[in-house]
């Protein structure tokens, strides 16, 4: 049933009705290459960003941040903390990514990367999560779990659907330097309403490489979508609007056994 929720609605508006929350995948404007804090934190009441650059990595597989904070809105104590595993390496080749055409971001070829989430002090959990997503291939995929349980994942599917495909979109090569004009760089936002996530699993199924910088998690209270979701000309769609479509679209499923965009 989620399986056919989730495609009715990524044609629909990028809003996933899942098991206990939704997730609203946004984009921000063409050559955005960091989260817009100012409009995660301005509907909230209550709200810790914190970001990763990974400019001060020094390539081990295995490494801790603590998400150094953007903005905080309410004064929440505490963080976010993230601890990064598996097969990631470190690249600073800068046709297929690093923001601002400098420093280091994490790689991974033929393989996965996890990335585990804890809070510290009274931030209960992370329900956002963003990132520059450079170099789209083929074989790309980002997953979100909550303990052993799978919520979300996006494909590359998606991803084109978001910001159009090559050539014509003004997502295609990279900003910094004009370099893989076949493919699309954007900055995506994961919005959980609903509940929390604690890992995410970034994936390349092939011999090409999924390229990603500027890691961003957040605590925010409410969750309030803002960035462009698919098939909305609104800049900051409201999530009583993404929870109807959610439910619409798992009512008329019922009627229907399957559906194709």
């Amino acid at each position: 049933m989620v399986r056919f929720a989730l495609a009715t609605l990524i044609c629909a508006g990028a809003a996933a009705t899942l098991e206990g929350g939704i997730m609203t995948v946004t984009y921000q404007p063409a050559h955005d290459q960091t989260p817009d804090a100012t409009a995660l934190c301005a509907p909230t009441t209550v709200c810790y960003v914190g970001m990763e650059t990974f400019n001060s990595w020094n390539g081990s597989s295995s490494f801790s941040t603590d998400f150094p904070a953007l903005l905080t809105v309410g004064g929440p104590t505490g963080g976010i903390q993230g601890d990064y595993s598996g097969s990631l390496t470190r690249s600073s080749n800068f046709t297929y990514g690093g923001a601002g055409g400098s420093g280091y971001y994490p790689t991974v070829t033929d393989d996965n990367y996890l990335l585990t989430l804890t809070t510290l002090g009274d931030v209960p959990g992370v329900n956002y999560f963003g990132l520059w997503f450079s170099a789209l291939d083929g074989g790309n995929q980002l997953q979100f779990y909550e303990g052993s349980t799978l919520l979300y994942t996006f494909t590359p599917a998606m991803f084109q659907t978001l910001v159009g495909a090559c050539p014509g979109s003004a997502f295609c090569g990279n900003p910094n330097n004009g370099k893989d004009a076949g493919e699309q760089f954007a900055f995506l936002n994961f919005f959980y309403e609903g509940g929390y996530f604690d890992k995410i699993v970034f994936t390349e199924t092939s011999s090409a490489g999924f390229e990603s910088d500027n890691h961003t998690v957040a605590y925010l209270n409410p969750p309030v979508p803002s960035g462009t979701v698919i098939g909305d000309d609104a800049p900051e769609p409201g999530s009583i609007a993404l929870v109807t479509l959610g439910a619409a679209s798992l009512i008329w499923l019922k009627r229907r056994a399957t559906r194709s965009c």
